[in-house]
């Protein structure tokens, strides 16, 4: 019996020194997946928070406002140069030539306003002279076909002359220059759009300096020109 309750007795103390020793590390045990849980999830939290950022898509440029496309011929807004030269004479012995160049805008469709200036030389009974003249003129392409192809006009304007001599002579270097006529146009290039135009016309041409030194110094010239020219767009 006391043999027995003696190994009884070592048992129990072995046990429970197996207790003691093995209690902290059943604990460990127990807390270690716990631990290693933590630092799991601390590990993917950790890489989520240095992922780098996704870039930001790109802004896209505007979509560009296709072009307008430039108005015809003897449509409303269409611009034009020309340049050109012409011949007037009268019944009096004199022969005038010019060359001009002029800046155009249709107004209004088949309306034109033209700006012109040209250079002269002015064959005449006594003096010979040159002279510059200024013009403003109004045209009008009152008949031509569904594209402007071709056009008929009828224009009038008026101008100023400074001349370095008398014109007429006897008359002043300075002068009013009326006019009225008409003429034709005609394309002569591709359409509109890169083409250029030919223009020939027949006009009455007026030089006068309207009394301003009395009649006396007015003697005045009344002439027909003919003149031609070639348009060019922009």
């Amino acid at each position: 019996m006391n043999d027995g309750h003696r190994t009884n007795g070592w048992c129990a103390a072995a046990g429970a020194a197996c207790a003691a020793l093995l209690g902290p590390a059943a604990v460990c045990a127990d807390d270690g997946p716990d631990l290693r849980l933590t630092e799991h999830r601390l590990s993917l939290d950790m890489s989520a928070a240095y992922q780098p950022e996704p870039e930001a898509p790109k802004a896209e440029s505007p979509p560009t406002a296709p072009s307008t496309p430039r108005p015809g011929f003897g449509r409303s807004g269409s611009q034009c140069w020309t340049i050109g030269t012409g011949w007037a004479f009268d019944l009096r012995g004199s022969n005038d030539l010019n060359l001009y160049g002029a800046y155009s805008l249709f107004v209004a469709d088949e309306l034109e306003l033209a700006l012109e200036v040209g250079g002269w030389y002015f064959n005449q009974p006594g003096q010979d002279t040159g002279g510059i003249n200024g013009s403003m003129v109004f045209r009008w392409h009152f008949w031509h076909d569904k594209d402007y192809d071709w056009t008929v006009y009828s224009d009038v304007g008026i101008g100023f002359l400074a001349a370095l001599d008398e014109v007429p002579d006897g008359g002043t270097g300075f002068n009013f220059t009326p006019r009225a006529g008409f003429g034709y146009t005609k394309a002569i290039g591709q359409e509109w759009g890169g083409g250029a135009r030919w223009l020939i016309g027949l006009r009455w041409a007026h030089v006068s300096n309207g009394r301003i030194l009395g009649d006396s110094r007015n003697p005045a010239r009344e002439s027909v020109m003919v003149y031609t020219g070639i348009i060019f767009p922009f």
